[in-house]
Parts: C-alpha cells; sequence; structure tokens
C-alpha cells in the first residue's frame, strides 16, 4: 500500500483471491467502495466516489484533489466479468464534457493496459493522472544525485502553493533532451536513423529508429533473401526498415542498466510495445506513427455500420433460407481506396513474428545478457529454457551445470563463428560495464537486425533456433504441433491479408491449384487436420465420385482407379451447429468438404478491394471474415491453410528480362523461387556432391528440363517437388521422374487439361508445366534418351512455373503476350552443350536471376535520397552542453516548485506541450581584436603550398551538406572569438573558403618552443604545417581525411615520431571507423592532432631533410591504410573515392 493511502481499511489483495469471475468483480468493486468512504487517497489525490454503473461489469469513479476540487469522473468497464480478473479488457471513457487532451489521453490508454484487479487498476489510473495534471517538465530522468530514497518523496504532492490547479512531484529530474541526444549520436554512429515523435495532448512520445533497405541488402543481407522474404523490400524505392518504440507514459529512460524497468516505469504501469514496419521516410508522419501503435479501434457501430450489417444479415438469411440454390456473390461495391502516402508505415510478411520476438523477449534477453554476462545467442537459450520449464534463470543454470551447461556457451561459441563469415549488426551491450546505462533505441534496433539477419535459422511463432540440417531462404516454423496450430489458427505466420493485397495472382494460382486437387480426388497429405474446423457434412459419397461439379472431361487417365479409397463407416457426429468435426471425416468427405468451402470463397481480387477500402481516422482496418458473414469461419481458415501451407516463394515474371524465351505466349510464367525448406536443403547438397565428383558438373552444375503432370497433381508438387508414387503415363523408361529435353513434349501430351476450376478463379490454370533445374549427372540417371528419368527426387528442383488458361483467362494481358524490351547486355545462364534443352527443338534462354538482381539494387542505390531530419529531431541534435540551465532559467518571476526541472510548464495550463529547445538563432560573428605580438597568417606561403593541390570531393549528400555549412559557421566563430591566434593553435584562412564544403585548408601553429618540431620549423622560418581536410558524403557518420600538405616530416622508420605517417597522414585511432564519432567538431580534432605531433613518446616529430617537398595524395592514402594496417583499424568505406 503506498506511503499517502488512507489506513483506515486495510487492503488486503488475497482477501477476494478464491473467487473468480462476476463473483470476484463485485466483491473487489464493494471492497473499493469502502475504501472510498473511508477516504482513499492515492498519489495526492482522493477517491471521492465509486459505484457501479447501469451496464453489468461498470462502474463509475470520481477522484478530487485533496481540497475537494473535482479532477476527472471516469466510466470503467470489464468487457466480460466472467474473464475478470485476469483475461478481461478494461474500458474506460470520461464523463466529463471538457475535459483536458491531457486527460482525455489518459482515459483512451486504459484499454492498453493488462488485465489486472480493480483497486490495482484504478492505483495505476490515479498514477498517470497525478503525471499527467502535474505542472512540471513531463518527459524526464532522474538526476544521478539523487538518492535511494528521493522515490518516496516524489509521491508526496503539495497543493497549497497552486492557485487553482493541482500538483507538481517534488522529485528533481533533469531535462531528457540531452540523454535523448548522446543516445541519438550513438544510433546514427552505427548507422542508423533515430526519431522522436512527440504525442500532443499527453506526455507520451515515441521513437522511433530506422535503416534504409537498400543499406541492409548491401551489407548484412543478401538482396536474395530480402526479395524471398517479401517483394515489397527492394521492388520499392527509397524504402526504409521501421521499429516504433512506444509505452514510454512520458519516462526516459525507461529502463536501468540491468535492463529491468526503472521504478517511476513500474509507477506508471509503462509497458513497452514495439512496431516493425516500412516507410518511404526515416520515419513515419505524426498520424501514421499514432495508428501505428493504437491496439485498438472503435467499438461503437455509426449508423453506416448497422445499415451495412443489417444488409449483411439479409444476405445470409436469404443463402439459407434456399440452401438448394448457388450461392452468387454480390456485385463488389467501388469503394475507395487507400492512396500512396509519403509518410506511411507498412507492415510487411515479417512484421507480426518480429513484433512477438521484441514484445515478449527482447527485454527479457537484455536482462540474462547483463545479470549472466552471456550474448545474444546464449540469453535466448536461457530464455527459451526458463519459459519452457516455468523456473528461475539461476535454477536452469544450475541444472545445467549438473547436465550440460555448455548449450549455452555453446550457443554464444557458435554466434561468434558465424560472426566471422555473416556479416552481423553492432552489439551495443558488448563491453558495456555493468551499470553503465542501455541505449533502449539503438539496442532494440540492433536486436531487430540481427534477428532478421538470422530469421531463416528460428521458428518465426515460437523463436526458438530449429533443429534442423538444412537452411530455407525463407523463413518457417519448426515441427512443434503447437508452432503448427498457431501458425495457421492464430495468425503468427505471414499474414494472409498482406499476400492478397501484394501478391494476389500467386493467391489466385494456389487457391485454383488446391481446388483442383480436392476435386479430382488428388488431395492428400498433409490435409488441414488438428485446426478445429467445422463443416457440413459433405453428404454420402457413392464409389468413384470425385466432386467436379464442372466438370467437363474425365477427370482422371484411362486405368486409374480412384474407387480404391474407401470411406470409413463411422459416420461422424453431427453437432447441434449442424456441422461436423473436419478430422472425423474419411479423406474423400474431406476433399468433398475443402472443394466446397474453397468454392464458397470470393474472388481474391475482390478481398483485395475489401482489404483497401479506407476507413475513417480511429476504425479498425478492415477484416476478411466482414467481407461475407454468411461463409463459415472453417472457409476463411482454409484459405489461410492452402495458402500458408505453401513453402516455396511463386511470383508471376512481370518484367521481359526475366522471361523465358521462345516460348508460347498463352504460357504465363511463374518464377518458383525457392521450393520448401527440407527439398532446398538436399538439392544443394546433392549439387555440392555432383560439382566434386565431375568436372563437367564443375564447369555445368545443373542442366534443365521440362516437366509435365496433369493440374491435379500441382498442388502436392510446389510443395513437396516431384515425386513419383503413382503411375500416370506408364513406366517405358524406368521408375523415376520424367524430364523432357523439349518443352512441347510435355506441354502436348503430360500436362493435359482440365475442365475442373474454382468458379471465382481469375487465372482459371488448366494446364501446368514446370522448368526444373538437375544434378549435371546424366550418366547415374535411370534414363537419359530420348527423357530423362531421375530416381532421386532430390536431385530435382523447380525453378519455373508455366501456366496455361482457359479462354476466360485474358491472355492478351499477360506480360508474356506483350513484347518487351529487353536490356542491353542480359546475362543468361549457361547451359550444358552436352545436354541442350529446347522449345521445339530450339535451344532455350534462360535469364540469369542473378543480372536481375544487381540491375535492381544499382537502381535502388542511384534512387537513395539522403532524408534530412525534421524540426523535432533536429532540435535534439542541436542541444549545447547548457540545455538543462537554459530551461531552468525559463519560469523565473512565477510561482513554481521547479527545483532545477528541465522545460518547466506555466502551471495554468496542464494541456501546454513540453518544449524543445529551438535552434540557436544565428548571431553576428564576434570579432575579438587580437595582439599586435599574435601569430601572423602568410598568405603567400599558403597559395605556394597549394599550386599543385588536387580537385576537391565529387561526392556530396544533403545530409553532409547540412552538418559542414554547421561545423564551418561553428569553426570561423570559434576562430573570430578566439583572444589570440596563438592561444587557438589552428587557422583557417576564410579567403580559402570556397563553393565546395568539403575541402578545407587549415594551418597548424604555435607549438611549444622547447619541443623539438618548433625548433625546427623555426630554424627553417616555416610559418605552419598545412593541412587538407577531406570530408566524405556519409560525414559526421564517417570520419573526415586529414593529411598534412607541408612541410615534410621525418619518417618513424629513420627515427621521426609524432603519429605522423611516412606519407603525412595522422596516425590516430579517431580518424578510423573504430574510433570516430559524429559528435567529433573539427576544432577538437585539430587539438588532438596538434597534441600528439607534440607528444615526444615513443620519439618526437622532426622535420626531414627534404622538408620542402610537399606530400603527395597517393603516398598520405598509402600511409593511412599501412598504419590502420598495423594497428587493426577499420579503413572508412569510400576513402579511395574521396582522394580521387
Amino acid at each position: 500500500m503506498a506511503d499517502d493511502e488512507d489506513s483506515h481499511f486495510a487492503y488486503d489483495p488475497s482477501k477476494n483471491a478464491h473467487l473468480k469471475g462476476r463473483r470476484r468483480f463485485k466483491a473487489d468493486l464493494e471492497d473499493m467502495q469502502i475504501m472510498s468512504a473511508a477516504g482513499y487517497t492515492m498519489k495526492g489525490l482522493r477517491l471521492s466516489n465509486i459505484e457501479a454503473g447501469e451496464d453489468d461489469g461498470s462502474f463509475n469513479a470520481a477522484i478530487e484533489d485533496t481540497r475537494g476540487k473535482a479532477i476527472l469522473t471516469a466510466n470503467f468497464l470489464v468487457s466480460d466479468t466472467s474473464e475478470y480478473p485476469k483475461s478481461h479488457s478494461l474500458f474506460c471513457h470520461s464523463l466529463d464534457p471538457d475535459l483536458s487532451s491531457r486527460l482525455e489521453a489518459i482515459v483512451e490508454s486504459v484499454v492498453e493496459q493488462p488485465a489486472r484487479p480493480i483497486k490495482e487498476a484504478i492505483d495505476s489510473f490515479f498514477g498517470s493522472v497525478a503525471g499527467a495534471i502535474a505542472p512540471k517538465a513531463p518527459i524526464y530522468v532522474k538526476s544521478d544525485s539523487e538518492g535511494e530514497d528521493s522515490g518516496d518523496e516524489s509521491e508526496t504532492y503539495d497543493y497549497d502553493d497552486m492557485d487553482d490547479d493541482v500538483g507538481a512531484a517534488s522529485s528533481e529530474p533533469k531535462a531528457v533532451l540531452p540523454l535523448l541526444q548522446a543516445n541519438f549520436i550513438d544510433a546514427v554512429a552505427s548507422s542508423y536513423k533515430p526519431g522522436f515523435t512527440r504525442i500532443s495532448g499527453g506526455d507520451d512520445f515515441i521513437l522511433s529508429v530506422s535503416i534504409p533497405v537498400i543499406s541492409l541488402a548491401s551489407s548484412l543481407i543478401p538482396p536474395r533473401a530480402l526479395t524471398a522474404w517479401d517483394r515489397r523490400l527492394l521492388s520499392t524505392s527509397n524504402q526504409h526498415l521501421v521499429l516504433l518504440i512506444s509505452g514510454f507514459r512520458g519516462i526516459y529512460p525507461i529502463i536501468q542498466s540491468d535492463g529491468m524497468y526503472t521504478e517511476d516505469a513500474q509507477r506508471f504501469s509503462a509497458t513497452l510495445s514495439f512496431k516493425v514496419g516500412l516507410s518511404p521516410q526515416y520515419k513515419p508522419g505524426y498520424e501514421q506513427t499514432r495508428e501505428a501503435v493504437r491496439k485498438h479501434g472503435l467499438i461503437i457501430t455509426d449508423a453506416e455500420d448497422e445499415l451495412e450489417k443489417q444488409a449483411e444479415l439479409e444476405r445470409e438469411q436469404e443463402y439459407w433460407d434456399d440452401e438448394e440454390a448457388e450461392y452468387v456473390e454480390p456485385v463488389v461495391e467501388v469503394v475507395e481506396e487507400e492512396p500512396e502516402d509519403p509518410t506511411r508505415f507498412d507492415k510487411f510478411s515479417l512484421s507480426h513474428s518480429m513484433e512477438s520476438l521484441l514484445d515478449q523477449s527482447f527485454l527479457k534477453v537484455v536482462q540474462y545478457r547483463r545479470k549472466f554476462g552471456l550474448g545474444w545467442a546464449g540469453a535466448e537459450v536461457l530464455h527459451s529454457e526458463t519459459e519452457k520449464h516455468q523456473r528461475k534463470p539461476e535454477d536452469v543454470l544450475q541444472a545445467m551445470k549438473k547436465a550440460n551447461y555448455q548449450v549455452i556457451n555453446d550457443a554464444d561459441k557458435e554466434e561468434s563463428r558465424l560472426g566471422r563469415t555473416l556479416a552481423l549488426p553492432h552489439d551495443p551491450l558488448a563491453g558495456l560495464g555493468r551499470n553503465e546505462p542501455i541505449n533502449l533505441p539503438l539496442t532494440a534496433f540492433s536486436y531487430l537486425i540481427r534477428r532478421l539477419t538470422l530469421c531463416t535459422k528460428y521458428c518465426i511463432v515460437c523463436h526458438n533456433k530449429l533443429n534442423t540440417d538444412y537452411e530455407a531462404l525463407k523463413p518457417y516454423v519448426c515441427d512443434s504441433k503447437l508452432c503448427s496450430y498457431q501458425y495457421f489458427t492464430m495468425n503468427r505466420g505471414p499474414s494472409l491479408e498482406y499476400e492478397i493485397v501484394h501478391n494476389p495472382k500467386t493467391v489466385d494460382l494456389l487457391v485454383s491449384l488446391a481446388y483442383c486437387a480436392a476435386s479430382e480426388g488428388a488431395l492428400e497429405d498433409p490435409l488441414p487436420i488438428g485446426l478445429g474446423l467445422r463443416v457440413p457434412h459433405p453428404g454420402p459419397l457413392p464409389a468413384g465420385s470425385y466432386i467436379a461439379p464442372r466438370r467437363l472431361n474425365p477427370p482422371f487417365p484411362q486405368g486409374a482407379d480412384p474407387s480404391a479409397e474407401a470411406l470409413t463407416t463411422n459416420a461422424p457426429e453431427i453437432g447441434p451447429d449442424g456441422l461436423v468435426d473436419f478430422d472425423q471425416l474419411s479423406i474423400p468427405e474431406m476433399r468433398a468438404a475443402l472443394s466446397k468451402q474453397i468454392d464458397a470463397l470470393p474472388s481474391i481480387e475482390a478481398m483485395k478491394k475489401h482489404l483497401q477500402k479506407k476507413v475513417r481516422a480511429g476504425k479498425s482496418k478492415p477484416k476478411l471474415r466482414e467481407m461475407n458473414t454468411s461463409l463459415l469461419p472453417a472457409a476463411w481458415l482454409i484459405l489461410r491453410w492452402v495458402v500458408c501451407s505453401c513453402t516455396a516463394l511463386i511470383e508471376e515474371i512481370t518484367s521481359g528480362n526475366e522471361l523465358i524465351e521462345d516460348l508460347d505466349p498463352n504460357w504465363r510464367q511463374f518464377r518458383l523461387s525457392v521450393g520448401a525448406p527440407d527439398a532446398e536443403a538436399k538439392f544443394k547438397t546433392a549439387v555440392q556432391a555432383a560439382t566434386s565428383t565431375s568436372s563437367n558438373a564443375k564447369t555445368y552444375p545443373v542442366l534443365y528440363a521440362f516437366h509435365g503432370s496433369p493440374l491435379r497433381n500441382w498442388h502436392s508438387i510446389v510443395r513437396h517437388g516431384l515425386w513419383y508414387r503413382s503411375v500416370a503415363n506408364g513406366r517405358a523408361f524406368g521408375d523415376g521422374v520424367y524430364l523432357a529435353k523439349d518443352a512441347m513434349t510435355s506441354m502436348g501430351h503430360y500436362a493435359s487439361g482440365t475442365r475442373t476450376a474454382w468458379k471465382n478463379s481469375q487465372s482459371n490454370p488448366t494446364n501446368c508445366v514446370a522448368l526444373a533445374e538437375v544434378v549435371n549427372l546424366p550418366e547415374k540417371f535411370v534414363s537419359s534418351n530420348p527423357h530423362f528419368v531421375v530416381a532421386d527426387t532430390t536431385w530435382i528442383m523447380c525453378r519455373y512455373l508455366l501456366i496455361k488458361g482457359s479462354s476466360l483467362d485474358p491472355v492478351g494481358e499477360s506480360p508474356s503476350s506483350k513484347t518487351l524490351v529487353k536490356s542491353p547486355g542480359l546475362r543468361y545462364v549457361q547451359i550444358d552443350p552436352k545436354q541442350k534443352t529446347t522449345v521445339a527443338q530450339k535451344p532455350i534462354q534462360i535469364p540469369d536471376p542473378d543480372f536481375q538482381l544487381e540491375s535492381l539494387l544499382h537502381q535502388r542505390q542511384a534512387e537513395v535520397i539522403e532524408p534530412s531530419y525534421d524540426d523535432e529531431d533536429m532540435a535534439i541534435f542541436n542541444l549545447g552542453p547548457n540545455a538543462v540551465s537554459q530551461s531552468q532559467s525559463k519560469g523565473k518571476g512565477r510561482e513554481q516548485q521547479s527545483n532545477g526541472y528541465g522545460d518547466a510548464m506555466d502551471v495554468d495550463d496542464d494541456d501546454a506541450d513540453y518544449r524543445l529547445p529551438p535552434a540557436p538563432k544565428p548571431k553576428a560573428p564576434v570579432v575579438v581584436e587580437k595582439p599586435a605580438d599574435d601569430w601572423k597568417h602568410d598568405s603567400d606561403y599558403v597559395e605556394r603550398a597549394l599550386e599543385n593541390l588536387m580537385l576537391p570531393p565529387f561526392e556530396s549528400s544533403p545530409g553532409a551538406s547540412m552538418a559542414l555549412q554547421k561545423e564551418l559557421r561553428a569553426l570561423l566563430r570559434e576562430q573570430d572569438a578566439a583572444k589570440s591566434f596563438r592561444e587557438l593553435g589552428w587557422y583557417m584562412p576564410p579567403e580559402l573558403v570556397g563553393d565546395n564544403l568539403y575541402r578545407w585548408v587549415v594551418e597548424m601553429h604555435s607549438f611549444d618552443p622547447d619541443i623539438p618540431i618548433a625548433k625546427d620549423m623555426k630554424r627553417e622560418k616555416i610559418n605552419s604545417i598545412i593541412f587538407e581536410i577531406r570530408f566524405p558524403p556519409t560525414y559526421p557518420i564517417a570520419p573526415p581525411f586529414f593529411r598534412i600538405i607541408t612541410p615534410r616530416f621525418l619518417p618513424f622508420i629513420h627515427g621521426g615520431g609524432g603519429h605522423v605517417t611516412g606519407g603525412g597522414s595522422i596516425c590516430m585511432d579517431l580518424l578510423t571507423s573504430n574510433g570516430w564519432l559524429p559528435s567529433y567538431n573539427i576544432p577538437a580534432v585539430l587539438m588532438q592532432i596538434k597534441l600528439a605531433i607534440s607528444n615526444l613518446d615513443p620519439r618526437p616529430a622532426r622535420l626531414a631533410k627534404n622538408w620542402q617537398t610537399p606530400y603527395s595524395v597517393s603516398e598520405s592514402l598509402a600511409g593511412f591504410k599501412r598504419a590502420a594496417s598495423t594497428h587493426g583499424w577499420t579503413v572508412p568505406d569510400g576513402l579511395d573515392r574521396l582522394v580521387r
């Protein structure tokens, strides 16, 4: 119980613990009413009244301050009292007509809180209200000087000094923005783009971190993998992967150095939430960000919703009134689709998996790393074992020590070895001291990038490591039955809605193939068993019936005996709903039930239009099940099973550069980028074995051949690959998979047509042929003439699907039928001349998919536009060292209790937003008169040194130009304000500031007269050391390149020193990728270089005998690289281009 809580009624949390549901709710509400009557107070507020509401499960609560001034009256509603207090949702709305936006935000956020008893919910609500009305900086961090007991004082509110408004916490926080600045700079140093979005009307905010997707493809994740996971990742220009972090409740930092929530975060029930998506900008717009983190839509239907619902009920009634009539899909209403929004935030295929991982595991994994000194992989193993056995991590570790503790250490070692061959992101926790603060946005985003890079090694549902000896190109689920169940029934895998919107033709093809397989009796295991499907009984099936309602030709070839499958004699029990359990049906009945449910589905194009409906702000997005309420839930679940059980990535080829040449344009071409996970791994193993035993296979690892099969078989083929469990066309050349060398053989005979079609199919496929890769060892085939007959199906991998549609198919609109322009320089795969693959006896031409990827990457890189930070983020980056003190001085002359608060707020406006410090206004330069005996600039000396200077850098970027403009202004201002040039130690000639910001010339002078280099310069009458500074287009992320133009120094191998390389560059780690930070400014770097030159250890710097010979750029670059290699430093990317 809180310190300021009235003690007249001692609250016992276990008093009603034996009760559940509605009885527990009523008992807890009665206890709160007793406490309210006794004068219950919390955080300086009093619960003046609490009573049951008009609706079941609702109650009203009135809050006032200690002087009796009304603050808020709210109505709370428990969604279902039978689930109280562990599984219910709590809704809240205010009964006050004029509610401030801050309090309105608190009321709306109640629904986001976890299920808890009424007392705990009220306490959390009190804390939020108290924080919202406090006239202080709403976003704060604890002062480093606060003691452990200061937290208790912060819960005491004093209202006596306020005129009309309620209190302020008396703790002493400092402004949060300088801390955010430090975290942001570290994020920028890792090549990420941080962002800050303030939520108006409240104290909360949202942080974002992003990276251009093209950067992932260039350095971390293979581009082929990105296209397999989600085509939009690289098909759209300027795409950014964005992580949104919300739930701070106005508190930062929200976690301690051990990864646990801070006391303030726990007191205000702050809970972090993560959203992962794509945006054209480095962070989404304000409205899009709010929408992305919103957890609930409106629960109140308006008049339009009621009319639509009534119309749906009428349609459903008409359908059930005439069971014999075939259901006709209503005309799809033309609706306004979502327009393209440059500030949008889109989910992609792995968004849900990554979000659940971050929400459920990220903080726990961080805590285990910090507590036990583990790496990411080891902490994940410990977290998995802890959750599996429901034990404390210490107990799990102790048990592992007795059994096999090495499993955790082995996981970290394996990832360490993996990091040598696979690019993994920077680990912000590596080397971090035990008591050092955690950079939350950087750590969370680095963890996200790591798991994206390794996503094919983990189950996308339970997130545990896959125990397989293969790796698929496309993420999948583990062999756990629970994961499989969640994968299909709980939308834990890829989003069906996403696939419908972005890959409608592929979805249409998959549904059409499944319908054909079910209707013609070819659908076999795995079937959708164990998903809880409830379907109408298909009725008695006579032997030999095969459910093909629009069959115009016999579905089976001559000689087949489809009646071999006997029906089960035990009829399934029909429930009160008139449905039966799908799992109790016989195989033929299952096929019949599946075909009927699929046939009832609307077209994929209609689903896409429904999902793209524009919704009013605050309303939930359209759901598939809302499209046609007359459909059984089983129909939608079957649709999901059809789409998501296919682990292949099938995509229609729409580019002329990717089409197989010389094929009949009536055949649509689909690329099968990867097969089932196990088949892909086995095929790669077989190819590697062939290249090690055959010299011809080493040159031509695979050959290409065609396979034709009736359409009913392709639902299975795209999932399992080619096999030969049943004889369809004879075995004249032996047992195995038959592959034709010429396409016409497969298209003309083996790919027999069908007239069984899903009625709402857009593609209406009738024939299907595959172009497959085969391990190039024909001498080991069962037969290689006239056809290939391959017994080992792991040697075959389908790569292209060729689909021919019926007359309903708009073949003329197919990309295959258009005259498409080929790109110059297009490459084709090399086909073994000994085993030519032909189309009508003409050699086939298959475009090299690597060429397409390379072209795509070049195109995306050329489209990259460096985004500029918005004003809100720039204000954080522009914070000066006196930002806190400036904010503390705001409230002078008013009655406040700031006590060092940053950004103190006016007490008479509880809706005032906290204000970010504005960017400093430009000031006129202050020129200080220098002493008469000061160091003097010699322009003639400098001009002679620059006579042969190379051209300035040719690469630039908007971000670097903006940073350099700011840096240049600051440097010249500091130079003008210096009391003397001798004291400053460096000088930038203003006349040399040209149009190109990316090259500066700076003189270094006035060394300590007692050191050798100063004596040498005095002896030779050298006025200064002249430097050239060249800036890359990635500045300030990447360091500039410093080199001496003149004079020439004595090389280290000849007795020189001063950290000057033999080529005149500077040997310092802060000028390499290892030591550079974007927060460094040029004056500070110049002083570090001057100190290094002045350093006498290990040897002092001296002038060379040929000191008048200037350094060349090439020798400066070579010297810098030699020094970096010697010390193990990383040379910045693009350095060679910088000095060209």
